[in-house]
């Protein structure tokens, strides 16, 4: 092996440790912006989701666990919010996650999303209507300091 393919080699392979680093910054837990939700962010096959692992109120007005009855899918509305997956199917590219899709059970619906960091380490969710991006909105979520005050391991 030459010198300059082994250089080539040298920095093809620090680049993919970095893009693999800079791409699980988003892995773990996060509170939304009204702080009555904590979704836990993974990686599966180079894919990135999110489920709910917290709720503020969990349980109903009968005390029994909050389902999922605004789902547009009825044998969907009997599951429980907890553990459902509010982000499915983001992809990191260029900075960012992307292609990925929001669900927010409180009325139902998915949006199309693309996830990013803020230079303070905060998190923007930005939910968008099919292609209209600019007539999306923007969450800012963080990282909760004790996650095991939250029941959380």
């Amino acid at each position: 092996m030459g010198k300059t393919t082994g250089i080539t080699l040298f920095f093809a392979c620090a680049f993919t440790v970095f893009q693999a680093s800079a791409q699980n910054e988003i892995l773990g837990f996060w509170m939304n912006e009204e702080e009555d939700a904590i979704i836990e962010i993974y990686e599966q096959n180079r894919i990135f989701n999110g489920r709910l692992v917290w709720l503020k109120d969990s349980l109903d007005s009968f005390g029994q666990p909050v389902r999922d009855v605004f789902n547009d899918r009825t044998s969907l509305r009997s599951r429980k919010v907890l553990g459902t997956n509010m982000l499915s199917g983001f992809i990191y590219e260029d900075d960012a996650w992307r292609k990925g899709e929001i669900y927010y059970y409180k009325s139902g619906n998915n949006y199309n999303g693309k996830i990013s960091l803020d230079d303070d380490g905060s998190l923007r969710l930005k939910g968008y209507y099919s292609i209209l991006f600019f007539l999306g909105r923007t969450k800012t979520w963080t990282r909760p300091t004790r996650p095991i005050d939250y029941g959380i391991r």
